[in-house]
């Protein structure tokens, strides 16, 4: 079996690592499924962020009002293509995220100077011999790699742990392009559970822990399973969480 996508990425790595039966339902099934409000206000964010530093760069650096209506109209329309699992109202989901857009605005936008914004780069990957894929959130102009995160609660040295391979992967398609010179890589995490008390953190990856032999013995780990067809369920607690969870209980079998 063939990669399904012909590459392979950090978001497949994840998935495959979180539970490989949840990859193949994905990826190789392409069974639809609903996203949740949390990842619905994630990917309106990106996608405003985005559109600010675009402007930014462009010297047209939207306002306060202007990134609202963006991201309100970013909302609206996401809705109409995508079904939605609701823990809590549309309107209250809106409300936060449009508080994450005015707190990036007021505290987390002062200190960047955007140079690339979504940066779509691939690698080649000695030895494994399929293709690494990446979209980077934003290089600034010092070569700094940033990538933000919308979460409910500060990250833990767990989580912190549990994403470490992905700035690893992202040093490295950016050296195999542009050569060796990031200055930092670093996560910016914006969380609240409740619009009015917006917060952020900044997590650093330092560049001399980065370690591209893990990195290359996990994806070939990754790479040659997909390759072979294993895709076993991986039952723990976020099973009950799990958007293929009344599927995977009516096939029991891996890859049924």
């Amino acid at each position: 079996m063939n990669l399904p996508k012909k590459y392979i990425s950090y978001s497949q790595i994840r998935l495959y690592q979180s539970c490989p039966k949840k990859y193949y339902y994905t990826y190789i099934e392409k069974i639809p499924v609903p996203i949740s409000d949390k990842v619905l206000l994630g990917i309106v964010f990106h996608s405003t962020i985005e559109y600010y530093f675009n402007e930014k760069i462009k010297n047209t650096e939207p306002g306060k009002v202007r990134l609202v209506d963006h991201f309100t109209a970013e909302f609206a329309a996401l809705q109409k293509k995508q079904e939605i699992l609701w823990e809590t109202t549309a309107k209250e989901t809106q409300k936060r995220g449009i508080a994450f857009v005015k707190y990036f605005l007021s505290e987390v936008v002062p200190s960047i100077d955007p140079m690339m914004v979504e940066k779509e780069l691939w690698a080649d990957l000695p030895g494994i011999g399929v293709k690494l894929k990446g979209v980077i959130d934003l290089v600034e102009k010092d070569f700094s790699i940033t990538d933000f995160k919308t979460t409910t609660a500060k990250w833990s040295k767990a989580k912190i742990k549990s994403s470490y391979l992905q700035m690893v992967i992202y040093r490295y398609l950016f050296e195999q392009s542009f050569g060796d010179v990031i200055s930092q890589l670093k996560f910016k995490i914006i969380y609240s559970k409740i619009p009015s008390h917006i917060r952020h953190q900044e997590v650093a990856i330092k560049a001399k822990d980065v370690d591209y032999n893990k990195m290359f013995d996990i994806i070939k780990y990754v790479v040659e399973n997909i390759s072979q067809g294993v895709f076993y369920k991986n039952e723990n607690f976020i099973c009950s969480f799990c958007e293929y969870k009344k599927l995977c209980r009516q096939n029991p079998e891996p890859g049924g």
